[in-house]
């Protein structure tokens, strides 16, 4: 048995049709409806490819579309976290810069004291207290807010925002 089927080779449209030959009708004697009824669909499946087409372009942008809006909440995720992370991290440098004055309040006060004491235990208590802050390091504010990473430091935007300060923080223009 012979066969003969046309087909849309483009995904998405589903147009077929099919020719078969039976004991009653030999295919070869269906050749010209065969043809005719080809060149008669042509329009409809023009039409059909055509509707493809545009539904896949329109998918497309779509899904173009929805990445977009995906890239942008990630990137203001993104912007939220470098904020997030950089005040947490300010506020722990205040909070040592804080224990630094502490310690720094201690050191002033012994060398108060030092320079009360005996000129025998002078010599002694001088170079432990120098030891002594040489072991704590440095207590200038300045040092500690150069390790301090800004929020643009820690994400820059692929939309060009800057990361700024929170609701309520502040800024320049206050």
């Amino acid at each position: 048995m012979t066969r003969i089927v046309a087909y849309s080779p483009k995904k998405g449209v589903d147009w077929t049709l099919s020719w078969q030959d039976t004991e009653s009708e030999p295919l070869s004697g269906v050749i010209p409806e065969i043809i005719e009824t080809l060149q008669a669909s042509r329009d409809k499946l023009q039409a059909l490819m055509t509707a493809e087409d545009e539904a896949e372009a329109k998918r497309k942008k779509e899904r173009q579309e929805e990445w977009e809006r995906y890239e942008r909440r990630e990137d203001e995720r993104k912007i939220a976290q470098a904020i997030k992370e950089s005040q947490q991290q300010l506020a722990e440098i205040i909070e040592s810069w804080g224990k630094a004055m502490v310690v720094e309040r201690f050191f002033t006060d012994v060398e108060d004291r030092l320079a009360e004491a005996t000129n025998e235990k002078r010599p002694f208590l001088e170079e432990r207290v120098k030891l002594a802050r040489q072991m704590i390091g440095s207590i200038d504010p300045l040092e500690f807010i150069k390790n301090w990473r800004a929020p643009g430091d820690r994400y820059q935007s692929k939309y060009g925002e800057l990361p700024g300060p929170p609701a309520g923080g502040r800024s320049d223009e206050q």
